[in-house]
Protein backbone atom coordinates (compact mmCIF):
# COMPACT_ATOMS: atom_id res chain seq x y z
CA UNK A 1 0.00 0.00 0.00
CA UNK A 2 2.88 2.29 0.72
CA UNK A 3 4.48 1.95 -3.04
CA UNK A 4 1.02 2.74 -4.34
CA UNK A 5 0.73 6.02 -2.27
CA UNK A 6 4.05 6.86 -3.31
CA UNK A 7 3.08 6.59 -7.07
CA UNK A 8 -0.18 8.15 -6.74
CA UNK A 9 1.68 10.66 -4.69
CA UNK A 10 4.08 11.39 -7.81
CA UNK A 11 2.04 10.85 -10.65
CA UNK A 12 0.26 13.89 -8.88
CA UNK A 13 3.22 16.30 -7.96
CA UNK A 14 4.82 15.78 -11.63
CA UNK A 15 1.06 16.81 -12.48
CA UNK A 16 1.27 19.56 -10.70
CA UNK A 17 4.42 21.22 -11.89
CA UNK A 18 2.90 20.51 -15.35
CA UNK A 19 -0.22 23.07 -14.78
CA UNK A 20 2.16 25.26 -12.83
CA UNK A 21 4.68 25.68 -15.97
CA UNK A 22 2.18 25.33 -18.71
CA UNK A 23 -1.80 25.70 -17.42
CA UNK A 24 -2.79 22.67 -18.15
CA UNK A 25 -2.48 18.62 -18.26
CA UNK A 26 -4.36 15.33 -19.31
CA UNK A 27 -3.66 12.10 -17.86
CA UNK A 28 -5.35 9.56 -19.95
CA UNK A 29 -6.18 5.93 -18.45
CA UNK A 30 -8.23 2.84 -19.49
CA UNK A 31 -9.47 -0.57 -18.12
CA UNK A 32 -8.07 -2.27 -20.28
CA UNK A 33 -4.27 -4.49 -20.91
CA UNK A 34 -1.06 -2.48 -21.16
CA UNK A 35 -2.82 0.72 -19.23
CA UNK A 36 -1.64 1.78 -15.89
CA UNK A 37 -4.26 0.24 -13.66
CA UNK A 38 -3.52 1.57 -10.29
CA UNK A 39 -4.50 4.72 -12.17
CA UNK A 40 -7.37 3.60 -13.48
CA UNK A 41 -8.61 1.74 -10.02
CA UNK A 42 -8.07 5.03 -8.10
CA UNK A 43 -9.41 7.45 -10.74
CA UNK A 44 -11.66 9.30 -8.77
CA UNK A 45 -9.21 9.72 -5.57
CA UNK A 46 -6.75 11.20 -8.50
CA UNK A 47 -9.50 13.57 -9.13
CA UNK A 48 -10.59 14.20 -5.54
CA UNK A 49 -6.75 15.11 -4.80
CA UNK A 50 -6.29 17.64 -7.94
CA UNK A 51 -9.85 19.34 -7.39
CA UNK A 52 -8.54 19.83 -3.00
CA UNK A 53 -5.22 21.34 -4.43
CA UNK A 54 -7.37 23.57 -6.10
CA UNK A 55 -7.21 22.78 -9.76
CA UNK A 56 -10.03 22.44 -12.24
CA UNK A 57 -10.70 18.75 -13.29
CA UNK A 58 -12.92 18.23 -16.17
CA UNK A 59 -12.90 14.27 -17.15
CA UNK A 60 -13.93 13.15 -20.74
CA UNK A 61 -14.47 9.31 -22.29
CA UNK A 62 -14.14 8.73 -25.71
CA UNK A 63 -13.66 4.48 -27.16
CA UNK A 64 -12.87 3.53 -23.55
CA UNK A 65 -10.50 5.76 -22.79
CA UNK A 66 -10.72 8.66 -19.76
CA UNK A 67 -9.10 11.92 -20.17
CA UNK A 68 -8.68 13.68 -17.33
CA UNK A 69 -7.94 17.29 -18.12
CA UNK A 70 -6.45 19.73 -14.60
CA UNK A 71 -6.09 23.20 -14.94
CA UNK A 72 -4.88 25.98 -13.35
CA UNK A 73 -7.80 27.97 -11.59
CA UNK A 74 -8.00 31.41 -12.69
CA UNK A 75 -10.31 32.80 -10.37
CA UNK A 76 -8.68 35.53 -8.16
CA UNK A 77 -6.59 36.77 -11.07
CA UNK A 78 -6.56 40.22 -11.95
CA UNK A 79 -5.97 40.54 -15.85
CA UNK A 80 -5.51 43.57 -15.81
CA UNK A 81 -1.94 43.90 -14.06
CA UNK A 82 -0.90 40.66 -16.76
Amino acid sequence: MKELKEKLSKLINEQVDIVNRKGSTTISTCNYSGWDKDIWNHRNSIIDKFIDLGFNVDSQTNHGVLDITITANLKGWNFLEI
